[in-house]
């Protein structure tokens, strides 16, 4: 177990390359550019001198003219690397495979021979494989184990046991995996493969810990019931942030995604958890919707993907951050989970 786990931290440690940010995919480049995934910019798709005659794009002053003698119409003086705009539909440069190219997609700028390969569902470098060489895992735990959950391959892999009855877990933007129990703060040792507690959580700290939640700056937060906590990750001293007033009840865990936003599920629904939005600077939350699932108990943000587990059925879900809906993705049949960690990276 010691040497898989700790692969398993290093890897999720340089985990950023797995990251993606979508927020580019409505491509604002005219039909003479295709955009650049590497620089987030459009570029042109051939440029000419300024005295050729033509309207092509000029050169930048620090680009040498193209060897205009490589042409595939020399009475026109045309680059042979033109990409016909109606055989590159998604603007990313690659001529499409129906007009003799490489490019797998044309409808997704996310797929194509000249991208890297990024944690999601996609073959993004177009050579018929998903994910080769990345680490698309992230850690959930049971009672009684420790997971890694890969949610595009949809595997568990049991990375051991020997748990002190953790209620949550969470990663530190430093790689250190915390977690918390009704005892205080945990932290795991990897090279002794032994979780050893940091300190408890006070004489006003959360009688019932089930939720916990690290930002980017690494501020840890607690939820018990309807009240939020911040932990001292030093000594494991619980100060209250904020109380919900009886409205809202957790559910079992709370996350920080990569804006540091963060989310808690709520059981004030009998019918269904809740996701809920709180203020990290007073506790307070306001709703976002029904996820449609009960028993959310563990959280994890991880690739631009807001996940959630089930304590019933062993669920795997993706829930909407706009309107809380989740999504079944999986079901790990006789498995119940209690907690999730984010990766590092988030």
């Amino acid at each position: 177990m010691n040497s898989r786990v700790a692969i398993l931290m290093s890897l999720l440690i340089g985990a950023a390359a797995c990251g993606k940010d979508n927020s580019g995919t409505d491509i604002p480049c005219t039909d003479q550019e295709y955009w650049d995934q590497v620089n987030s910019e459009c570029v042109p798709r051939f440029r000419s001198s300024t005295n050729s005659g033509n309207n092509d794009v000029d050169l930048p002053p620090d680009m040498p003219e193209p060897d205009m003698g490589a042409t595939n119409n020399s009475t026109n003086n045309t680059p042979s690397n033109i990409v016909d705009p109606s055989c590159d539909a998604d603007n990313d440069g690659v001529t499409s495979i129906a007009c003799g190219g490489l490019d797998c997609d044309d409808g997704d700028p996310l797929r194509s021979p000249d991208n890297p390969e990024f944690c999601d569902a996609l073959d993004n470098d177009c050579d018929e494989f998903v994910n080769e060489g990345l680490n698309c895992t992230f850690y959930a735990h049971s009672g009684t184990a420790l997971f890694a959950i890969d949610p595009f391959a949809k595997t568990l892999t049991e990375l051991g046991a020997d748990l002190p009855n953790l209620q949550d877990i969470d990663t530190h933007p430093n790689g250190t995996l915390l977690g918390v129990t009704f005892d205080g703060l945990f932290q795991y040792d990897d090279l002794r493969d032994y979780w050893f507690q940091v300190g408890d959580f006070g004489n006003n700290g959360p009688s019932d810990p089930n939720g916990m939640a690290i930002d980017s700056s690494g501020r840890t937060f607690v939820t018990s019931q309807d009240e939020i906590y911040e932990v001292d990750i030093i000594d494991g001293a619980a100060s209250l942030l904020g109380n919900l007033g009886g409205e809202y009840y957790s559910s079992g865990d709370c996350v920080v995604n990569k804006r540091d936003s963060l989310y808690m599920t709520s059981k004030h629904d009998m019918a269904t958890d809740w996701l809920l939005l709180v203020d990290r600077n007073n506790g307070s939350a306001q709703e976002v919707g029904p996820i449609g699932f009960k028993r959310v108990f563990a959280l994890t943000a991880a690739w631009g993907t807001l996940y959630g587990l089930t304590d019933d059925g062993g669920q795997l879900i993706e829930i909407d951050t706009i309107t809380g809906q989740g999504t079944l993705i999986h079901e790990f049949q006789g498995k119940r989970f209690f907690g999730a960690a984010s990766t590092p990276s988030r």
